[in-house]
């Protein structure tokens, strides 16, 4: 009877939420690829859906994402669901103006290992929010993925077990985002651009040394073609240069000691100032998986642990958690932000 029970509380629940609750879709946009979802008022995902795109134009993409999001609310809701009662949230990599819903600027350069590499693209003060309202008609949120990963994190993950934490996301670039006394701080946090070696490599911002001038796709490649002279197609083709036997593999695995130390540098700061008893750093598994045969993941992951020696002795009782990236964990996170934004739903640790 307990396997029935719960089964018919859950057909219970359900209708009641499509008769009352309030539904938010979330999107990530990711290069040449849209993830969506969609998230109940209680943080539940009830659809999922992925499409590859060809052109990462914004307006392009705008066209896209709107197919995707009438796609999943035709399929899960039904097209007589009430429109007063969806919102939808978008992340991107890049910062953003979240009250308006322009995105400052986004730039990438695919780290893609197909015959055709697909080309970089960047987008500058583009107003993806109002654009896609008008495509839509629903209200629409914009976010930077940090904030939505961590928004993720407030109410389904380490958010369960600590008021204060931080999350650090490593993929083209690097971000973060911070919960405070279990508020998440909705301002722009440019991690990527702390200044953490004074004379270091130019960053692609224009200035000398920030962390993203050693850490993400495009950084690392180009920190080991800085030594080695070797053109490389991105961070996996950079890992596994360091973890063979190519005579520049040491070279190789001293970039990734010196993106782990560049990292570390970086979440001294948020204990220094925030005092967080955890960070959750998401990263790619061949940054995360050490072991025997992994130099690459050894080099990074042991230098990154070395975070307490750079924070303000009073601030290192820090955990670190790593976690993989993945593939919808952002569109979750911006709808559970929409929902906040738009219904007043309370981002609650479930």
């Amino acid at each position: 009877m307990d396997g029935y029970d719960a089964k018919v509380r859950r057909v219970l629940r359900r209708s009641y939420e499509l008769d009352h609750g309030h539904y938010a879709i979330g999107i990530e946009v990711l290069p040449y690829k849209l993830a969506g979802v969609i998230v109940t008022s209680e943080g539940v995902v009830t659809a999922r859906s992925r499409t590859d795109l060809s052109d990462m134009e914004p307006e392009a993409v705008v066209q896209r994402a709107a197919a995707l999001i009438r796609s999943l609310a035709d399929s899960k809701l039904g097209r007589s669901f009430p429109r007063n009662r969806v919102c939808v949230g978008v992340q991107v990599g890049g910062p953003v103006d979240a009250d308006t819903g322009l995105v400052r600027h986004l730039v990438n350069g695919p780290d893609d290992h197909g015959t055709e590499k697909p080309p970089p693209y960047e987008w500058v003060e583009f107003p993806l929010g109002p654009r896609l309202m008008a495509a839509t008609g629903w209200d629409t949120v914009v976010e930077n993925d940090a904030h939505a990963f961590a928004a993720y994190e407030q109410t389904l993950g380490v958010g369960r077990r600590a008021d204060t934490f931080g999350v650090v996301l490593v993929r083209d670039g690097v971000g973060a985002g911070m919960v405070v006394r279990r508020e998440r701080l909705s301002v722009p946090m440019e991690f990527g651009h702390l200044r953490v070696w004074p004379q270091g490599r130019v960053c692609d911002c224009g200035m000398r040394g920030c962390i993203e001038s050693q850490v993400g796709n495009r950084a690392l490649a180009g920190a080991i073609k800085d030594i080695t002279g070797r053109e490389l197609d991105g961070l996996e083709a950079a890992v596994d240069l360091a973890d063979g036997d190519d005579p520049h593999a040491l070279a190789a695995v001293a970039a990734f000691r010196k993106a782990g130390t560049s990292v570390a540098r970086g979440l001294a700061h948020l204990l220094t100032l925030f005092g967080p008893s955890h960070v959750v750093l998401y990263a790619a598994d061949s940054l995360l998986i050490s072991g025997r045969g992994h130099r690459a993941a050894n080099a990074f992951l042991s230098a990154v642990g070395t975070y307490r020696s750079y924070a303000f002795h009073d601030n290192r009782d820090c955990h670190l958690v790593t976690k993989p990236l993945v593939a919808d964990r952002g569109a979750h996170g911006a709808a559970l932000i929409a929902l906040q934004n738009c219904f007043g739903v309370r981002l609650q640790p479930h």
